[in-house]
């Protein structure tokens, strides 16, 4: 139990740190806003050392109060397309204005057949948020793994002269364990 509460209190001041970080970084720089976001792009990316390709699209649009940003990556190893085991992968994320400039919570859903409830990290759930700094979108994800250890992974899309660069990290107790960079083009409207 004592382990326990020693992992939690890590995992908090961890995630204390990266929002007090984001909301200071926020704070600091005045660039973009999301409507500067708004808009289709697609391109690929490549995983570091890897031989591993994605092709990507991302739809920012404006959701209530907030945005939505949906996501779909084509997962290939090699540069070729038309190869055996390529997996597709699609995801749809809505965050919503928080009291904090900049800073971003996720939409909770709410059901009359379900009890409104926010996430818990030690059963599992996944707590995330959404920040802007400069001219970069960033979106973190933090999970308490099986095994006490946590994970974090960050999503940064910084605005370019073309339409955007793209970075996704993962951290597992703190140390990186997987980067992904690629570039994605703005497309034009019809």
């Amino acid at each position: 139990m004592a382990v326990r509460r020693q992992c939690v209190r890590a995992l908090c001041g961890a995630f204390a740190a990266v929002l007090l970080l984001t909301a200071q970084a926020g704070g600091a720089e005045r660039g973009a806003t999301i409507d500067d976001f708004f808009g289709t792009y697609v391109g690929n990316a490549r995983l570091e050392y890897e031989d591993e390709f994605r092709d990507i699209i991302v739809a920012i649009e404006p959701a209530r109060k907030g945005f939505s940003i949906y996501t779909s990556t084509v997962i290939r190893k090699g540069p070729v397309r038309a190869i055996e085991g390529v997996k597709w992968r699609s995801e749809t994320q809505v965050f919503v204005q928080s009291g904090t400039p900049n800073l971003y919570e996720p939409m909770l859903r709410e059901s009359m057949f379900a009890q409104r409830r926010r996430p818990n990290l030690l059963d599992g759930d996944t707590v995330a948020w959404a920040s802007i700094r400069g001219r970069t979108l960033g979106i973190y994800a933090l999970n308490v793994l099986a095994d006490g250890h946590y994970e974090l992974r960050i999503y940064e899309r910084t605005l370019t002269e073309l339409g955007m660069d793209l970075e996704f990290t993962r951290y597992r107790d703190g140390v990186a364990v997987r980067k992904l960079t690629g570039l994605l083009a703005r497309t034009d409207d019809d």
